[in-house]
């Protein structure tokens, strides 16, 4: 689930935005929340630290979103910020307080996708959940931050973690199916890869938690694309 806030003075706006997100939602499948704001005055004394993504007018009425935007920047520096204006030459502005990219209104659907799509792959690319393993030796909570790779082995499952090694009866099938929209990739039938912890791939290899892995020809393709993906979204941090 992504949370955003959108902040605007104008209702048709508000609206414009939320529907934008509503179709987003449904073409990238994922669970999008968006709170409207009137003023960023309503933003500054709602904030509670949930929130993903905030697209925030610069033109409002009372306060204007630069010095809104300073103002929760102190609070929370790693919500993702866009703004929304009637002038693009003010989306300079942004620059000082690490606005990822700017939308000009009147919005179209096409530029919001193009800019949101590019913002959404990076608040997955950040995200992590706690996992809990049924091992041989009992339960174990990992988080995916800590988790390098998962191998095949049998019917079982080994995690390669920064805490060690753990096994579980389970299948790769079903570990995807848990990490859905979480950056993990198949580099073969028998591992599935945290892409955080990629450190190089050369030819058909890459390292990944200090280990070599095979990258099979028939994933080859796939996975590299989602490695540049999350490169991609990596460096627009």
């Amino acid at each position: 689930m992504i949370r955003v806030a959108i902040v605007d003075d104008e209702q048709r706006e508000l609206d414009t935005l939320s529907e934008c997100f509503g179709k987003l939602q449904n073409e990238l499948r994922e669970e999008i929340v968006v709170t409207p704001f009137e003023s960023g005055e309503d933003l500054l004394k709602n904030y509670d630290y949930s929130y993903d993504l905030i697209c925030l007018d610069i033109e409002l009425g009372g306060r204007d979103g630069i010095s809104v935007a300073k103002e929760f920047r102190r609070m929370d520096g790693k919500v993702v910020l866009v703004f929304v204006t009637n002038m693009a030459q003010m989306a300079i502005c942004g620059y000082e307080v690490r606005a990822l990219d700017f939308l000009v209104k009147p919005v179209s659907y096409y530029s919001f996708s193009m800019k949101m799509r590019s913002a959404v792959r990076i608040i997955q690319n950040r995200k992590s959940k706690n996992i809990v393993l049924q091992t041989v030796d009992g339960i174990q909570k990992i988080s995916t931050d800590q988790l390098y790779y998962m191998e095949v082995n049998g019917h079982y499952i080994c995690y390669h973690t920064k805490m060690g090694e753990f096994r579980q009866k389970a299948s790769l099938k079903e570990m995807e199916e848990k990490l859905k929209g979480l950056p993990f990739g198949r580099c073969n039938n028998c591992y599935l890869v945290n892409l955080k912890h990629v450190d190089c791939v050369k030819k058909d290899e890459l390292c990944v938690g200090g280990d070599w892995l095979r990258i099979s020809r028939p994933r080859k393709k796939e996975f590299l694309q989602s490695l540049a993906n999350y490169m991609g979204g990596v460096e627009g941090r």
